[in-house]
């Protein structure tokens, strides 16, 4: 048995193929090439505020990040950070905390949801500014956190990576305060 005869017509199927895959490689990367970096790197000095909306007080401020890459989030209550050292930070705030114990506990099973597995090591933190709380370790990678409370506002500070330290984590717990 023989081949068919081959007509010409193959290299034009060809041609379509090859410009279906540049193109389905090619728009992509053209339009992530026009997109803006969606980081920054903070300023000296700088405060990084969150607000989670309800009762006064509603919103929180932190520093002790100079240098540090802020990534976008897109939400007012969470700010995503990447140190020098290659640790990330994330500072969660919430509101209309009426039982601070619950609402901890709850905070640290959100940590999980949001990547970061941690357990309470039985510590114990509190900051010049009125909030308090408990701190915590990654349970399956690397990482110390904290979760603290102030009034109606519980907030979470989850440091990762393997050179994550809670001497690293403390200048920006002894920063957080509570805004009107």
């Amino acid at each position: 048995m023989t081949a068919p005869p081959r007509t010409g017509h193959d290299g034009k199927q060809a041609v379509l193929v090859l410009a279906a895959v540049a193109a389905l490689v090619g728009i992509p990367t053209l339009i992530a090439s026009r997109v803006p970096v969606r980081e920054s790197v903070v300023p000296a000095g700088t405060a990084i505020e969150l607000e989670s909306p309800g009762e006064e007080p509603d919103s929180v401020t932190f520093a002790g990040v100079d240098g540090w890459i802020q990534r976008t989030t897109g939400d007012p209550a969470t700010a995503v950070l990447e140190s020098p050292n290659r640790t990330v930070l994330i500072v969660t705030v919430v509101n209309g905390v009426t039982d601070f114990g619950e609402a901890a506990e709850w905070r640290l099973k959100v940590l999980d949801v949001q990547g970061f597995t941690g357990e309470f090591d039985g510590g114990m933190v509190a900051n010049p500014h009125g909030f308090h709380g408990f701190t915590c370790r990654g349970a399956d990678n690397p990482g110390v956190c904290a979760v603290v409370g102030k009034q109606n506002l519980a907030v979470t500070l989850a440091l990762a990576g393997d050179r994550a330290t809670f001497a690293e984590l403390a200048p920006i717990l002894e920063s957080l305060e509570a805004e009107q």
